[in-house]
C-alpha cells in the first residue's frame, strides 16, 4: 500500500504555526501565549489553527517531537558506524559533531524552548536521547567495568547530565564556540577529564 502524501498546503500551514510558536516563545513565557497570538503571528485564521491542532499544547508537543525525532535519527546514523572510528587527538567522533550541528540547525527552537522557556517535555526528551548517545559511546569505548573509575550507571548519569547543561550553556551564549570546537572539547572531557596532568597541589 502506498503511503499517502500530505497535502503541501497542510505542511506549509503547520510549518507557519510552528515557526510562529517558536518566535513567540523567544519573546515571552508559553503560558502568556494564546492560540490567537499564534494564529496572528502565522497570518492565518484562528479557525484554521484548530483544523490542525487541538490546542497550543498539542502544537508544542508535536513541534518538540519532530525536532527530537530528527536529532535521534541523524545521530543514530553516525553511532551505527562507531566501530569503524579510531580516536585521534583533537579529532572528535562524527556523532559528537552531528549532535551540535543539529542543535545549531534548530537554534531558535532550542533558544526559545530550552533557555527562554525551560520546557520540561523537551528537557526530558533531549536527556533521553543524550542518555542513549552516552551509553552507546561508553559501552563501545570501554565494555570492561574493571577499567572504569566508577560504577557504569553513575558515569553515564554524570556525563549525560553534563552534556545537557553544556548544550543549554552553549545555546544561552549564542553558540560562542563552533560545532567542531564544542565536539572536540566535550569528547576530550568525556574521555580524559579536565586535566592534562593530575594536579599535585
Amino acid at each position: 500500500m502506498k503511503k499517502q502524501r500530505t497535502d503541501p498546503r497542510v505542511i506549509r500551514t503547520q510549518r507557519l504555526l510552528r515557526h510562529a510558536l517558536i518566535e513567540l516563545m523567544e519573546e515571552r513565557e508559553f503560558e502568556q501565549i494564546t492560540v490567537q497570538d499564534i494564529s496572528d503571528r502565522a497570518s492565518i485564521k484562528r479557525v484554521t489553527f484548530y483544523l490542525h491542532y487541538k490546542d497550543k499544547n498539542t502544537l508544542l508537543i508535536q513541534t518538540i517531537d519532530d525536532v527530537l525525532s530528527e536529532l535521534r535519527e541523524q545521530i543514530t546514523k553516525y553511532i551505527s558506524h562507531s566501530n569503524e572510528f579510531q580516536f585521534h587527538e583533537n579529532e572528535p567522533h562524527p556523532s559528537f559533531i552531528e549532535l551540535f550541528h543539529q542543535i545549531a540547525a534548530h537554534f531558535p527552537f532550542y533558544k526559545a524552548l530550552l533557555v527562554k522557556n525551560r520546557v520540561a517535555y523537551l528537557t526530558s526528551g533531549l536527556l533521553e536521547i543524550i542518555h542513549e548517545f552516552v551509553s552507546e559511546g561508553i559501552n563501545q569505548t570501554e565494555p570492561d567495568d574493571n577499567n572504569l573509575t566508577a560504577n557504569r550507571d553513575l558515569i553515564i548519569k554524570y556525563v549525560e547530565s553534563a552534556f545537557l547543561e553544556v548544550i543549554i550553556w552553549w545555546v544561552e551564549n549564542n553558540m560562542h564556540y563552533t560545532e567542531h570546537e564544542m565536539a572536540v572539547q566535550l569528547m576530550t572531557l568525556s574521555i580524559k577529564g579536565p586535566y592534562h596532568h593530575i594536579p599535585t597541589k
